[in-house]
């Protein structure tokens, strides 16, 4: 999760986390329509093959899409994400929504501290 330009940007690579965050800011009275999506995905997958299934995950035509941020390759790195099942990192922006990231950064430190209290009731 990032502030950009008096917007939030979530960005994860796990349909279920990209799931729950489109339900929280459904919540919130935030359509999907609203919302701009993105792939960030390495030059050696399909790109339109990664958006048409995030597409499907998210419930928008791919057509709701940005172009895909495309990372070149390093072959120095060692990924472990690569083959069939790989679709690369989607990107949501809400736009004018200052004030959800700070809502939402909220809740995170709350699970946190609510976490830091567990573990520390355990030692």
């Amino acid at each position: 999760m990032d502030q950009v330009n008096g917007g939030l940007q979530f960005i994860n690579s796990d349909p279920r986390l990209i799931l729950l965050f489109l339900r929280y800011v459904e919540l919130l009275g935030v359509s999907r329509d609203a919302l701009t999506y993105r792939l960030s995905i390495h030059e050696s997958a399909d790109t339109a093959a990664a958006t048409e299934w995030w597409a499907d995950v998210v419930g928008v035509p791919a057509e709701h899409f940005r172009r895909a941020t495309v990372k070149k390759h390093k072959p120095s790195t060692v990924r472990r994400n690569v083959g069939e099942t790989y679709r690369g990192c989607l990107i949501i922006y809400v736009p004018r929504s200052s004030r959800l990231y700070w809502e939402v950064e909220g809740v995170v430190r709350g699970i946190a501290a609510s976490e830091d209290l567990r573990c520390a009731v355990k030692m």
